[in-house]
């Protein structure tokens, strides 16, 4: 053997021991990176997969049934596939981006197997208030053989909710009268004079009344059960005397004004 294979063979033999010449900075840098690389692939499982598994499930709300006048319980479905072993999957819940609750457990004999794939489906309930709201359904698979647990979450769940009556006096043209007592001073005691509104001024509307010399009163009208009818019985012992008066009904958004020549006196 010549000098310089000997040179070559003594390198060889050494490039475990200093790599022939390249600094121990550079290999502190590779190892490093491997290091990297090892942490990058966890976090990757941690995502849904893990070294060439994975872990993906869906969601739809398969009912949407109210339970009051106020909330619903609303019915998801869907199901889990794995291509990995099969471990338990624990089922988590956030609704309008809060916290994750625990909603179920898919245990390994729920799976179904086909080959490498390996899918379960399940279930749950959330109860949501009227409104609209944001659900989403997240899956934990824990890992086996030293690998890392995978989490995936299923696409979020737009659900609206509606379970306030519907309004039957929307849209009704509204109407008011005195029910046919313009009197300021009839009958044997303090005068009355009923107020009748019809319309859509929802469950307490206000009623303003105004009249000569700068005469005003103000009540809540009361609501005929589930009617589009408003009942006041004004106490009118106390008023401007004869003259125009006005009546003004607010509630819901709308407003009424009628008005009624009142006849009398009372002292």
């Amino acid at each position: 053997m010549n000098l310089s294979r000997k040179i070559l063979s003594v390198c060889f033999a050494l490039t475990f021991f200093a790599a022939c010449g390249v600094a121990e900075e550079e290999q502190g840098l590779e190892l490093g990176q491997q290091q990297a690389a090892v942490k990058a692939g966890s976090a990757t499982a941690a995502r849904g997969t893990d070294n060439g598994t994975s872990l993906s499930a869906t969601a739809e709300v398969t009912a949407n049934t109210c339970t009051s006048e106020e909330a619903a319980q609303v019915d998801i479905a869907g199901t889990v596939t794995t291509t990995g072993s099969v471990d338990s999957v624990i089922i988590t819940a956030s609704i309008d981006g809060g916290d994750r609750v625990q909603m179920g457990l898919i245990q390994p004999q729920d799976f179904l197997h086909d080959g490498r794939i390996k899918t379960a489906g399940y279930a749950l309930s959330v109860s949501l208030p009227n409104g609209e709201h944001t659900v989403q359904v997240c899956f934990t698979q824990s890992g086996s053989q030293g690998r890392e647990p995978k989490e995936t979450c299923a696409a979020p769940i737009t659900v609206v909710v509606d379970c306030a009556p519907d309004n039957v006096c929307e849209g009704m043209e509204p109407f008011g009268n005195l029910v046919g007592n313009p009197s300021l001073c009839t009958g044997r005691g303090p005068p009355h004079i009923p107020v009748h509104v019809r319309g859509d001024f929802g469950e307490s509307p206000s009623l303003t009344i105004s009249g000569p010399e700068g005469f005003s009163y103000s009540a809540a009208m009361n609501h005929a059960g589930e009617s589009c009818i408003y009942q006041y019985n004004w106490d009118a012992e106390a008023n401007g005397g004869a003259g125009t008066y006005t009546f003004t009904v607010s509630g819901n958004g709308h407003t009424l004004s009628f008005t009624a020549e009142l006849a009398c006196r009372s002292r």
